[in-house]
């Protein structure tokens, strides 16, 4: 029975230090102070459900009576972004969706290594634009659309790579 436990602790203990991590590729202070907040949201809902859960299972044995609770709906889902990029990335990604105070759900400045991926947290069912580029003075940036319902992945490829021009000296 000590084992059990020690492995139901040390299960949990794990769950919880993967759950609690934010991308340390995002360098804009607001960006990193909202991922923070959502996931403390997603994190404290969580817990929310599965108490009531622990709380129905036991009313139930005590009582005899089955009470089931419905779960909530998920409101955020991890999104990966991975750069296949043989350059550093340079992020943005844009909503139209609100969070608090009249503020967008907006993940701005992520520095992503050459072949590297980041996880944010993102709202569900929130359509994104994502804009890239590997020059970070480049005018225009590339584009791609998504809506975190349906994407879970998204790979960032640039057309034109900066390792990929060739300057001619003369």
């Amino acid at each position: 029975m000590k084992i059990l436990n020690s492995l139901v602790a040390i299960f949990i203990s794990l769950a919880l230090l993967l759950s609690c991590k934010t991308s340390g590729y995002i360098t804009d202070h607001e960006s990193i102070q909202r991922q923070k907040e959502m996931r403390k949201y997603r994190t404290g809902v969580n817990f929310a459900d599965i108490g009531l859960m622990v709380a129905s299972s036991m009313g139930t044995v005590l009582t005899g009576v089955s009470v089931y609770t419905e779960p909530r709906a998920k409101s955020f889902r991890n999104l990966k972004l991975i750069s296949e990029s043989k350059d550093t990335l340079f992020v943005n990604m844009v909503t139209d969706l609100l969070w608090k105070d009249s503020v967008y759900c907006d993940i701005r400045d992520i520095m992503l290594p050459p072949l590297q991926s980041a996880k944010v947290i993102v709202p569900l069912g929130a359509a994104y634009n994502i804009f890239f580029r590997t020059d970070y003075y480049a005018p225009d940036d590339e584009k791609v659309e998504i809506d975190t319902g349906k994407t879970r992945r998204v790979k960032l490829k640039p057309q034109a790579e900066k390792s990929d021009s060739v300057s001619i000296q003369k």
